[in-house]
């Protein structure tokens, strides 16, 4: 019954179907009644998510301890939950967000297997309507009074708690409790539209925590001191409100095997001034080398460095890949805007796939190419909601991640050792294609140029700081290390156009680059700090 936009009332025997397990009205925006009482014992999943105009939640009849998932989502006319969900002890999943539940049912602080809590406090699109419903987190009088903050350190006892979500909570410093570490399990963990200045230092302690979403939180720095400790942290995510945050902590800090890290920071026009992406990517390729799969860069900028050897004025672009063994991976970049405005959010990736050269090539699963054949090697891709100015989206694939099977088995022992002798500019090369827009997505985000790069062993030792004259969006690139056409092969005509002018006028000049910064960033990238 999904989307059923003309039902009202669930007829009462609905309620008392003993073998039923899953009830989806998901959308039914016009549904106003429950059964007053449910008996379905046997029911694992209910979802009522977008049921915007259901009045109250039915109460329970008999057990249903058998019940995981529980999604109240957007049900903006829900108040409270019937004391006796208690017995849910098996829930793994349960949304309450955009409801109307002015604080957590207490059953929620027993649930010891409930693996995802959801408590989103924005009230949707009909809160303006309605200003004096009663809201999860509201100020009375001029008097915070904040029942998640007083909840909160009862969450700790959710030992088995992988994913959190307290968007829009009207969270401040000091709210998150001491021990709130007790989350030993959190992965997953979502306070972005809160009211933080720095990462609660509670944080920290969260050894398993890998992606972080602090976007519109208002926060001016992230350093050293604010992350230190959260050492499997790959997934920082700082879009919007944060335009004026100046310093950020990448994840490229990460000292365990991590596949992948990504800087997501939407609209953070301050840090783009503060900070080249492409300084951010060499300093990872100088930390990580090889050991780490993915890497991936979003933030603001308006022109592909020179250092990326290949450009072109389009969305995909080819390249032949080297034959030697001292190439370690491939980096690529792109310009990109947003396609129509209207939209809530569009789609940006990096897919790549290789043309092979040889009559035969392994597969990543041992099967055998023949032929000019492709092999998908993947790919990545994010929403990006609306955006202001250009944004650059830098990303980098490790030689691993290309080709999962050894050079010896590709190639034949003999042929390795003598490849890189070989001319790879032949047609024997295999051919690396990457495209950044996903044809089976309609709502791609607008390419205007992209480039790519051999990345070689010899980089990582020429790697050196990039002096940044400019900002993010205007960068002069005469200083930038350009890599020999006998390494990369011949360069596209478009790749040596300078790029001095500064097509956002209105940026603020940029001052010099603090040296906490440099500190900061030879810490993530686990590099002891210079002496002076």
């Amino acid at each position: 019954m999904e989307g059923c936009i003309r039902l009202v009332n669930v007829h009462p025997s609905i309620g008392v179907l003993k073998m039923l397990k899953l009830l989806n009205l998901r959308d039914c925006k016009s549904l106003r009644n429950l059964p007053t009482r449910i008996g379905m014992e046997s029911l694992e999943t209910l979802i009522l998510s977008g049921c915007s105009n259901l009045v109250r939640f039915p109460e329970i009849d008999g057990k249903i301890e058998h019940l995981k998932t529980l999604d109240l989502s957007s049900c903006y006319k829900i108040e409270y939950l019937p004391v006796n969900l208690q017995q849910i002890e098996f829930l793994e999943k349960l949304d309450l967000s955009e409801t109307s539940i002015t604080e957590p049912p207490s059953f929620i602080f027993h649930l010891k297997n409930l693996k995802i809590l959801s408590f989103n406090g924005r009230k949707g699109p009909s809160y303006k309507s309605r200003p004096n419903l009663p809201s999860l987190f509201k100020v009375i009088q001029g008097r915070r009074t904040n029942p998640m903050a007083r909840m909160l350190p009862l969450l700790s006892g959710l030992s088995s708690l992988r994913s959190l979500n307290l968007r829009d909570c009207n969270l401040c410093e000091g709210d998150i409790p001491r021990d709130f570490s007790g989350l030993s399990c959190l992965m997953i963990l979502d306070l972005s539209g809160n009211n933080f200045i720095s990462i609660p230092a509670s944080l920290t302690r969260l050894s398993k925590l890998w992606f972080l979403d602090l976007s519109n939180c208002n926060m001016c720095t992230l350093g050293e001191a604010d992350i230190h400790g959260l050492s499997s942290l790959s997934h920082l995510y700082l879009k919007d409100g944060c335009a004026s945050l100046e310093l950020v902590a990448s994840p490229s800090k990460v000292c365990n095997l991590v596949d992948e890290a990504l800087v997501y920071a939407i609209n953070c026009f301050k840090l783009a001034e503060n900070i080249n992406a492409l300084t951010l990517l060499r300093k990872h390729l100088k930390a990580f080398a090889n050991s780490r799969k993915m890497f991936a860069i979003l933030m603001p900028g308006s022109d592909i460095p020179e250092w990326f050897s290949h450009q072109k004025s389009d969305s995909s672009i080819k390249i032949p890949l080297p034959k030697d063994s001292q190439w370690i991976g491939v980096a690529s970049c792109c310009i990109f805007v947003n396609n129509d405005s209207s939209r809530d959010y569009e789609i940006i990736s990096c897919c790549a796939c290789i043309n092979f050269r040889n009559s035969e090539q392994a597969s990543r699963d041992g099967s055998i190419f023949r032929g000019r054949n492709r092999r998908m090697i993947g790919g990545t891709g994010w929403q990006v909601g609306p955006i202001i100015k250009d944004h650059l989206f830098l990303h980098y694939w490790s030689r691993d991640q290309l080709y999962p099977i050894s050079m010896e088995y590709k190639y034949g022992h003999c042929e390795t050792n003598n490849l890189r002798a070989t001319d790879c500019l032949d047609h024997k090369c295999d051919e690396l294609e990457l495209s950044f827009s996903d044809l089976d997505v309609e709502d791609n985000a607008k390419v205007k140029k992209c480039g790519v790069r051999i990345v070689y062993e010899k980089d990582l030792e020429e790697i050196k700081e990039l002096q940044c004259h400019t900002t993010q969006f205007s960068p002069n690139f005469e200083h930038t290390h350009q890599h020999s056409i006998h390494n990369d092969g011949s360069v596209d005509n478009t790749s040596h156009i300078k790029r001095k002018a500064n097509i956002y006028d209105e940026a603020e000049e940029e001052g010099p680059q603090p040296k906490r910064m440099q500190k900061f960033f030879n810490f993530i990238m686990g590099q002891p700090g210079k002496k002076h």
